[in-house]
């Protein structure tokens, strides 16, 4: 982990405002609400505090996929069905969610949803925490179909799928011999132009290397080195032989500008949401501003590796093979509801989300103690965590690329029940979240459950034993949906309860 950011760890986060406990939506406040009976200026109580915070969380998430797929939409000048998630959700659960009237009707109607979201939770609007609790799943739906499903599928049509392939990730990938360019962030379209150019023959001095999901993305695609996840992207900058890293939206530092001043490393923001203090600003907006963009990058690097400072280069040997590439299309599905009927596997896990620096714990050996009865997907920064300690190997670990790419984990979730002529949740299946950082995180939880799959997070998240939010949670969830969202932080703890219990029915219910 980078030394910079240990350093901010020393700042230590409010447990009040971890626990959701802590309301600034008014200038009355912030509201501290420590004690079970306590109340905001307002009359806020803690259950109504804390549900609107999660409600929050969940927007911002939501927003944050749906952004996504809406810039692809812009990018590749698409358009798409009105009855969009009722094309792709399984009938049971559409008609579920138009019984409880959560399903979005008109069309951009999800972008009104997630204003009305933020509306509600606002001082004196909604006050009703079980009211608050059922948006919150609402736009968990919005935040699976509307960003994540739609995302991938224009990324799909416009790049093309991912297919099985052997890759190498970590620090290592940085060559100092050649010309280092660095592409970080979520939105892949610069990044795919750089790829096409780095294949010309005049530009073989150039290596190519991915940070976070847009570095997944290339990974997946064309077997591009993923230099590192969230974690890593200061690294990648101390390494002092990367000549350009180019951003574009999401899980970006503000810390990359002031690092990169200690270096020779140009920063260069390219997405119109994400500007930087100091950094080059070239705007990618459509396939032409791309390519052109991604030339212009490639001159900005040759001519900036004459900066690099020797005595400041800190290279690392770290590198590993994983295979990456799967997807609902190329996954022995129909094999797996064989074994899975058969007993010879017990269910289907997906590790998800962040790396987040504040969790210790080991969950890498939790997941590799899970995969000798469980058949494990994973996406996203904890993939690469997992691949570099050298579990992707395709056989029961199976990397399914970047968060918005959770999609194909839901699409395998549904395919296995339909090879079953089971409904999802029927089935031993999981979502487990060890390490959350983003509000991403959280609305993928949300849409999971709405799936009817359960959903666990390893970090504290708003979900606390002295409110009523968890049990009330739990109950709704478990009466509509037959899920529910827990909270486990103790790896240990949990594995010998799956052992004890499985993913079954009866622990569902």
């Amino acid at each position: 982990m980078a030394e910079m950011i240990n350093d901010r760890l020393q700042s230590k986060p409010c447990m009040i405002g971890l626990l959701g406990k802590c309301c600034k939506h008014c200038l009355m406040g912030p509201c501290i609400l420590a004690k079970p009976n306590d109340k905001g200026v307002c009359g806020a109580n803690i259950d109504v505090v804390t549900a609107r915070n999660i409600l929050r969380f969940v927007a911002g998430g939501a927003a944050a996929h749906c952004g996504h797929a809406y810039h692809m939409l812009e990018y590749s000048d698409r358009k798409y069905s009105a009855r969009y998630i009722e094309k792709k959700a399984p009938r049971y659960l559409y008609k579920l969610w138009e019984r409880l009237g959560i399903v979005p009707k008109i069309h951009f109607e999800h972008f009104k949803d997630i204003s009305e979201a933020l509306h509600a939770s606002t001082m004196g609007v909604d006050a009703n925490y079980g009211h608050i609790l059922g948006n919150a799943i609402k736009l968990g739906i919005i935040d699976g179909y509307f960003g994540m499903y739609l995302a991938t599928e224009l990324e799909e049509m416009e790049f093309g799928l991912p297919s099985i392939r052997k890759g190498i990730v970590d620090l290592g990938v940085i060559k100092p011999e050649k010309i280092n360019i660095a592409v970080h962030g979520h939105f892949p379209p610069l990044a795919e132009a750089l790829a096409k150019e780095v294949k010309k023959k005049e530009n073989s001095d150039i290596n190519l290397i991915g940070v976070c999901c847009t570095g997944t993305a290339l990974l997946a695609r064309h077997g591009i080195p993923l230099a590192g996840n969230f974690i890593l992207q200061e690294q990648v900058i101390v390494s002092g032989c990367v000549d350009v890293l180019a951003v574009d939206m999401q899980c970006i530092m503000p810390s990359l500008s002031d690092l990169a001043e200690c270096y020779h490393t140009k920063i260069v923001t390219t997405n119109e949401l994400c500007r930087i203090p100091k950094a080059m600003h070239l705007p990618v907006s459509g396939r032409k501003s791309a390519s052109d963009v991604a030339k212009r990058i490639i001159a900005l690097a040759r001519i900036n590796r004459h900066n690099r400072n020797k005595g400041k280069m800190k290279l690392s040997n770290n590198k590993t093979e994983a295979v990456v590439g799967f997807s609902e299309n190329n996954l022995p599905l129909a094999e797996w509801a064989k074994m899975l009927s058969e007993g010879k596997i017990k269910g289907v896990v997906a590790a998800i989300g962040c790396e987040n620096p504040r969790v210790k714990e080991n969950w890498v050996d939790f997941y590799r103690e899970l995969s000798k009865d469980y058949i494990i997907l994973t996406t996203g920064c904890i993939a690469f965590k997992l691949a570099a300690a050298g579990l992707l190997d395709g056989k029961r670990f199976f990397h399914l690329g970047s968060c918005v790419n959770n999609s194909r984990v839901a699409e395998v979730f549904r395919k296995i029940a339909e090879i079953i002529d089971k409904q999802i949740t029927e089935l031993p299946f999981l979502i487990s979240c060890p390490m959350p950082i983003t509000e991403k995180a959280i609305a993928i939880g949300f849409f999971f459950a709405a799936l009817g799959v359960d959903v666990h997070f390893g970090y504290p998240f708003l979900l606390t034993s002295d409110t009523k939010i968890a049990d009330f949670l739990k109950n709704l969830l478990k009466k509509d949906f037959r899920s529910k969202i827990f909270v486990e932080t103790n790896p240990e703890m949990l594995i010998a309860r799956i052992r004890k219990e499985g993913l079954s029915d009866k622990v569902k219910n």
